[in-house]
């Protein structure tokens, strides 16, 4: 893949030039495909997200030891119950335990050991990969900056860039880039997932009015720019629209039996390639600069805030520009 500027027109430049945000059209509510049926759900997950195993062979009100093998091995425990599956609508048992706090970033085997500690479930490491803490935005014209972020690196080459965005409710522009780490990939490379396992948005040309990819600069990755319709709306029917409630015994699902899906904690994957040729290694990227600005689409002009964290302390400078 070589650099490019594509020549989408996005609503983000509509913005910039025009001061006029036209209407934004991105995926939205509860009617979403769901995940297909796996022996773990979902593929990834940050350190303390919840993490369902499925196995005929799990028995119904069991303890199990749940055995995340990395560098440093991590166990968690956890108990079968019956539950209705996203998947397929189906009852069955699902093990649900969360993910370790203290894992390596990368592709991760899991095995799930009985009283007899007897390995009843193995899953590979092509099928779950660690990530790392959520990036928390806020609902206000600024920019985040992560400094000396390592992002998580599946066993083929997908990038994760996972975000809590629980506080945005509004519509919202949101433009990333990693200074440093000259990451190149186009709208077929992009894929929006939930921690639930939900694919919430693939971008491809029924899309492009909300979205756009530009090449900063050599060194530095490819920039995104997103259109995140308002969610104000979503919220209310929720509240208001009899049986949209949140099932108190089971809020993956509504009172009325339809899945509920959550918009709050979304996950970033990127299948693209390195400037020069080449896949990023499975495990953890080299550190960069993540940067993210977020533009309140009815409310450019509101007053900006900066937020700057520094990730880790596996590098010694920034790279901002």
């Amino acid at each position: 893949m070589t650099r490019f500027r594509t020549t989408v027109l996005s609503l983000a430049l509509i913005l910039s030039w025009l001061g006029i945000p036209p209407t934004a059209n991105a995926g939205c509510g509860c009617e979403k495909p769901p995940p297909p049926p796996a022996a773990i759900r979902p593929a990834f997950a940050s350190p303390g997200d919840e993490v369902t195993l499925f196995s005929p062979v799990l028995k119904l009100g069991s303890f199990y030891r749940v055995k995340f093998l990395g560098k440093h091995d991590e166990t968690v425990m956890g108990y079968t119950s019956l539950r209705r599956d996203i998947a397929d609508g189906t009852m069955k048992p699902h093990l649900v335990v969360r993910a370790p706090d203290d894992l390596a970033l990368g592709p991760t085997s899991i095995k799930v050991k009985d009283h007899r500690d007897k390995t009843i479930l193995e899953i590979s490491e092509d099928d779950f990969t660690m990530l790392q803490e959520p990036i928390e935005l806020s609902e206000s014209n600024g920019e985040t900056k992560a400094t000396c972020y390592r992002a998580a690196v599946g066993s083929d080459g997908t990038v994760y860039l996972p975000l809590d965005v629980s506080d945005i409710s509004e519509r919202m522009i949101f433009s990333g880039v990693g200074y440093g780490y000259p990451l190149l990939f186009g709208a077929s490379d992009v894929t929006i997932y939930n921690t639930q396992g939900f694919l919430m948005q693939l971008l491809g040309p029924a899309q492009e009015s909300i979205y756009e990819i530009t090449d900063g600069g050599t060194a530095d990755s490819f920039e995104l720019t997103y259109d995140r319709h308002e969610f104000v709306s979503y919220q209310e029917a929720h509240e208001l629209i009899p049986g949209l409630g949140v099932d108190p015994l089971d809020p993956v699902w509504h009172l009325d039996g339809t899945p509920h899906i959550d918009h709050d904690h979304l996950v970033l994957a990127l299948h693209g390639e390195l400037e020069g040729g080449g896949t990023p290694e499975p495990g953890k990227t080299p550190t960069f600069d993540f940067s993210i600005v977020t533009t309140l689409a009815d409310a450019p002009s509101r007053r900006s805030k900066t937020k700057v964290f520094k990730w880790s302390n596996e590098c010694s400078s920034s790279r901002w520009r």
